[in-house]
C-alpha cells in the first residue's frame, strides 16, 4: 500500500462517518489531481494531450460547499467524525487543519486534512457566518472552520463524482477543471516565492496537467466557464496572474513548470509549453 493508497483509504473513511450527511465533500489539491487522472485513465476519454504522472502528497484539500460550512449539524459531524478517527488541529491553525500519524512501509507519515471554503455571496447566508481572510465559519459552531479562500467560489459547480473501489461513497467529488485552475493559480502566485514550498513550482506544474487533462467534453464546458463568469473579481484576477506569470513560454510561471517538470523527468517541450499558454488564454483571456 503507497501513500496515496492510505490517502484514499482516509477519504473512504471519512464519507463512512458522514454518511448521513447528503451534502458532497469536494477534494482539491494534489490528491484531486490524482483522482482525477485515475478517473480519465479508467474512462478512456481523450484529452487535450498526454500528460505526466501523479505527484506524490500526504494532504486531503477538502473543499466544503457554503451548504456544508451553513449546516451546523453538517460542521458537528465533520467535527466529530475527524476525531473519531483520530485526527488532532494543528498548532496555529486550529479549527481548520488536522492531521494524524499513520505508519507508512515501517515509517510514520503524517496525513494532514485543510478544510476550505469561500466566503458566501448570498446576504442571507453571511449573517449566519463569521468570515475573514483566514476563517469562515457558522457563528453558532466554534470548534470547527473552514480556510477562507476565496477562489473557491464554483468549486462545486460542475464538479465531477469520483467513483472508488467501496462502492458505498457517493459523497466524493472533484472541481470541474475551470475551477481547479482557479485554485492553482492563486496557489502558484501566494506560494512562488516561498521556498519551505519549492517555491510554488509544483502549482506551475498541476496546472500544466489540469489543462492536459481537460476532456473534450470539458473543453466545451471551459468556453461557457469563460463566458459566464468573464467579469467576475475573482475570474478578473485570475487573469491578471496569467498574463503577469504565465503571458509566454518565458514568463516565470510557464519556467518554473518547465523545470519542476524536469526534475521529476518528464519532458515538456517548447511546443508543449506554448499549447499550454495559449490554453490559459483561451479560457481566462
Amino acid at each position: 500500500m503507497d501513500l496515496t493508497d492510505l490517502l484514499e483509504k482516509e477519504l473512504i473513511g471519512l464519507s463512512s462517518e458522514l454518511s448521513s450527511v447528503r451534502i458532497p465533500l469536494i477534494v482539491g489539491g494534489g490528491y484531486g489531481l490524482i483522482l482525477k487522472q485515475r478517473h480519465v485513465e479508467k474512462s478512456g476519454e481523450k484529452t487535450i494531450r498526454g500528460f505526466p504522472e501523479a505527484r506524490s502528497t500526504n494532504d486531503l484539500d477538502v473543499f466544503l460547499t457554503m451548504e456544508f460550512v451553513s449546516d451546523a449539524v453538517c460542521m458537528e459531524s465533520l467535527r466529530t467524525a475527524l476525531f473519531d478517527r483520530g485526527f488532532s488541529p494543528v498548532s496555529g491553525a486550529e479549527h481548520y487543519q488536522f492531521e494524524r500519524v499513520v505508519s507508512h512501509r515501517g515509517q510514520d507519515r503524517q496525513i494532514k486534512i485543510d478544510l476550505l471554503a469561500a466566503p458566501p455571496r448570498d446576504a442571507g447566508v453571511l449573517k449566519k457566518l463569521k468570515v475573514d481572510s483566514r476563517r469562515t465559519r457558522l457563528r453558532a459552531v466554534k470548534e470547527i472552520h473552514a480556510h477562507t479562500a476565496r477562489e473557491a467560489f464554483i468549486v462545486a459547480e460542475k464538479a465531477m463524482t469520483v467513483s472508488f473501489s467501496d462502492a458505498s461513497v457517493t459523497n466524493i467529488h472533484v472541481p470541474h477543471p475551470f475551477s481547479f485552475l482557479l485554485l492553482k493559480l492563486f496557489a502558484y502566485r501566494d506560494r512562488r516565492n516561498d521556498s519551505e514550498k519549492d517555491f510554488g513550482r509544483y502549482h506551475a506544474f498541476d496546472l500544466y496537467r489540469i489543462v492536459a487533462m481537460i476532456t473534450e467534453t470539458e473543453y466545451q464546458e471551459m468556453l461557457a466557464f469563460r463566458d459566464k463568469y468573464f467579469d467576475d473579481e475573482i475570474v478578473t484576477e485570475a487573469r491578471r496572474i496569467i498574463l503577469e506569470l504565465f503571458d509566454t513560454v518565458s514568463s516565470d510561471g510557464t519556467i518554473k513548470m518547465r523545470e519542476y517538470a524536469q526534475e521529476t523527468g518528464y519532458l515538456v517541450s517548447e511546443a508543449d509549453s506554448q499549447e499550454f499558454v495559449n490554453d490559459l488564454k483561451t479560457f481566462f483571456v
